[in-house]
């Protein structure tokens, strides 16, 4: 008799990936294009103006970014997306400052904005009355 086979069976459902060509998703594909068709042509120029190893590393360094955003995922977010929350982040200004809402800081501004309703009425309706006159 043979042994029965188990398999594996992630919790989480939404970690399965379609596999697309040699074992790798279509964003990875994309990606390894990307990066092959930058690095390519960066190889090439390099090493007619310098030499071999000088071209490998350019086209390392050129490529790498686009292989980068196919390969990298921490907690379910991609690479890009973490290079725009981190530019959003240190965009930001660094000091907070705390300001305490009351209720009463509420009822105060409620109340000027009242008082400030009925001026305006009142300048409206006496400026449609002296229209009204000539």
């Amino acid at each position: 008799m043979s042994q029965p086979h188990y398999v594996q069976i992630p919790k989480d459902l939404n970690d399965i990936k379609q596999k697309f060509m040699f074992g790798l998703t279509k964003r990875q594909v994309i990606s390894f294009g990307v990066g092959i068709a930058i690095g390519f042509p960066a190889f090439f120029i390099t090493k007619s103006m310098l030499d071999l190893s000088s071209g490998v590393i350019a086209m390392g360094v050129c490529a790498s970014p686009a292989i980068i955003c196919g390969i990298y995922k921490k907690n379910g977010i991609y690479f890009e997306q973490q290079l725009k929350n981190m530019v959003r982040y240190f965009q930001r200004p660094r000091k907070r400052i705390y300001k305490n809402e009351t209720i009463l800081s509420c009822i105060e501004r409620q109340i000027e904005c009242n008082r400030l309703r009925k001026i305006a009425e009142k300048a409206e309706r006496s400026r449609y009355v002296r229209k009204k006159k000539t």
